[in-house]
Parts: structure tokens; sequence; C-alpha cells
């Protein structure tokens, strides 16, 4: 099984800075969020079907994101989503946001969710299927960063991202 990490592209949008142009830091939730859903979507878990699962959910139960450079009005995006850790009741995915016409890492945030049960809100163990599915995104970052290269410089050679 080959594994790399999902790279997806987000534009710093008019209304995600600040009066001088930078991503304000609340923007980074949103290139978080497109970030997990393009990676589930191509693990082959759309939120259209994992809203729609009778017997599951996975909320949020931890969130960190550590800041290293600003992000600019209309800058182009690279969103590497990749999981460091899958657990027996939960599993932690990152998404590292780096400037495609730069390549300067812009901030990396640590997600981890938790698989409950709906009707008791209890723990219980990560389904087999969603095992399964990201099991091609496991790595650590040094290996989604270098993997994610070739595919951050294809963006960064297409014109109408920069």
């Amino acid at each position: 099984m080959t594994t790399s990490p999902h790279v997806c592209v987000a534009r710093v949008r008019w209304a995600d800075v600040d009066l001088v142009g930078i991503a304000r830091y609340s923007a980074f939730t949103r290139y978080i969020e497109k970030g997990e859903q393009e990676w589930l979507r191509a693990a082959g878990l759309p939120y259209s079907e994992i809203f729609n699962a009778p017997d599951i959910w996975m909320p949020r139960r931890h969130l960190s994101i550590e800041y290293f450079a600003p992000a600019r009005i209309d800058e182009a995006l690279a969103l590497v989503t990749y999981v460091p850790r899958v657990g027996d009741t939960s599993l932690t995915f990152n998404v590292d946001v780096i400037g495609i016409a730069d390549e300067q890492p812009k901030a990396s945030a640590t997600v981890v969710v938790v698989c409950v049960d709906v009707e008791q809100f209890q723990k219980r163990r990560l389904p087999r299927l969603i095992r399964d599915a990201i099991a091609p995104f496991v790595m650590d970052r040094d290996a989604a960063i270098a993997a994610s290269l070739p595919i951050r410089r294809d963006l960064a050679s297409r014109t109408n991202l920069l």
C-alpha cells in the first residue's frame, strides 16, 4: 500500500483577512476543515456518508494550531493532511498549511477525534471501515512534508493558482 498525504488548495479570501491583508487566526480553522473534508472524501468517507452513519459520531476532542508566518490576501495555500496516530478509539490528523508560491509553512494543526456511540455518547472502537480508509494517509510529519513536495511544486507551476 502506498502512503501519501492528501493535498488540496485554499486561497486566502477577503473575509479571512484583517485591515493589513493578513489572514486572521480564525480563518485557519476553515482551512483545517477544508483539508479534513477533502481528505475524507479522498479516503472514500465523504461527510455526506459519515453524517448519515446511524451508530457512530466522531467529535473533536482536541484542536491545536501553531502559527509560523502570515498568510496574505489572495495567497494560494496547500493544505497537507495526514494521520500521525491511530488509536483504539481515536485518531489524530494533522493539517499543515504551506504557501504554494513561497513553500513557507504558515501553520500546523493537530486534531484529535474520538469515535463514540450515538446513543450513549461513550467511546467505542474505531470501525474497521474507517481504519482501512485512512491507512494510506498514516505517516509522520517529515514523511508527509517530503511526499507532498512534488504535489506542491506542481501546484506552484500552475499560473492560475499564483
